[in-house]
């Protein structure tokens, strides 16, 4: 009898832990998750392995031929790789203009479906071919020798830069540091993401609440003063505060330099040139400005979040390269109501696509 007794309170304490268990997701999930979640969810961490392979010269390349599945909170994607290494279908006989875009995430855009990309989007508004070159983590100097190894074999027409104020002008100072990481590299080997535990692979990407457990573990860990993920986001933020406009005047000069050799190279291959400015999802929602500025020990009081962008298009400007501010369009919509990024990670929503393509497109055809 008292055996029965014990087991049966066992079960109820299972089944109240589990219905809890289940409330807490719920809850979690229909709450907005913490503003600083850009910096303390990682959502690079749900990458599929096999996505990337190495490269003797940008570092790394999507895998041609690659099928898969990007799942993280708020999206389940499946990506494809052409032989070409582009996302996309495989590329057929040139029927009208053909466009290469390329940059960083924000190009490539794993976080939305295909269709719902701006490079689609605004190739069936334009009637023009648009192929999607779009690399994680790359910076300008790496989109150009990608750019040089691809177009004579595409034929292209011209080229869409998408340049990303977040962390790109931090990225081209290190240019010498990728070309010699790309040196070091067997070219061709599968691109292995940090090793993650099963467990943590599974929930991650599924649980609003065991994520949310291991966002407060990491702004635990990243309020340290010491620890090196906080030095690394304060080195990229600082740019744009008003104590950074030291550090962003210094390494301005290599982008503009990028920038420059990217626009001379595409001159002289005969295709046209156009940079898209794209802002960070906290220039955009000065809620997560405020988020996160404090967590890495910024003053949000001493932020001058269009610091970095307004640099990028006075270079541009100087160097009569044609350019199409994101900025306003974005924050246009954004304060209309629009959710531009995701939640859970500082890409683009399809909404923001959306508004990308069609500032794009505004651009294109206002060209001379």
């Amino acid at each position: 009898m008292r055996r029965t007794r014990w087991t049966g309170r066992l079960a109820l304490l299972v089944a109240g832990l589990a219905i809890g268990c289940v409330a807490a997701e719920f809850a979690f999930r229909v709450a907005r998750p913490d503003d600083a979640v850009d910096l303390l969810y990682n959502a690079p961490d749900n990458a599929p392995d096999g996505l990337y392979t190495t490269d003797s010269t940008v570092y790394a390349i999507p895998t041609p031929g690659f099928r898969g599945v990007q799942q993280s909170l708020g999206y389940k994607v499946d990506l494809r790789i052409n032989q070409h290494g582009l996302r996309g279908p495989e590329v057929g006989e040139k029927s009208t203009l053909r466009y290469l875009a390329i940059g960083d995430s924000f190009t490539m855009a794993a976080q939305v479906a295909e269709a719902d990309t701006f490079v689609v989007r605004a190739a069936g508004d334009l009637n023009v071919e648009i192929l999607n070159a779009g690399v994680d983590g790359y910076g300008t100097f790496q989109a150009l020798e990608r750019y040089k190894q691809l177009d004579e074999t595409l034929d292209l027409d011209g080229v869409i830069l998408t340049f990303f104020v977040g962390n790109d002008v931090h990225d081209n100072v290190r240019w010498d540091r990728v070309q010699e990481d790309a040196r070091r590299v067997q070219p061709g080997q599968p691109l292995r993401r940090r090793p993650v535990g099963a467990v943590h692979g599974f929930f991650y990407k599924r649980s609003a609440l065991y994520a949310a457990i291991q966002m407060q573990l990491r702004r635990r860990a990243m309020s340290k003063p010491t620890a090196p993920e906080r030095h690394r986001w304060t080195s990229e933020l600082m740019l744009f505060t008003q104590d950074g406009g030291g550090i962003l005047g210094a390494q301005m000069p290599q982008s503009a330099k990028a920038l420059r050799e990217f626009s001379a190279e595409t001159a002289r291959r005969g295709d046209s040139f156009l940079v898209a400015i794209a802002p960070p999802a906290f220039q955009i929602e000065t809620e997560r400005m405020d988020a996160t500025f404090s967590l890495i020990g910024l003053d949000p009081n001493r932020a001058r979040v269009d610091a970095v962008s307004n640099a990028v298009r006075d270079s541009l400007q100087r160097s009569g390269i044609r350019h199409c501010d994101l900025v306003d369009p974005l924050r246009r919509a954004h304060r209309a109501g629009g959710e531009m990024y995701l939640q859970y990670d500082g890409h683009w929503s399809p909404k923001g696509h959306a508004v990308v393509a069609n500032a794009l497109v505004k651009c294109m055809a206002s060209a001379p």
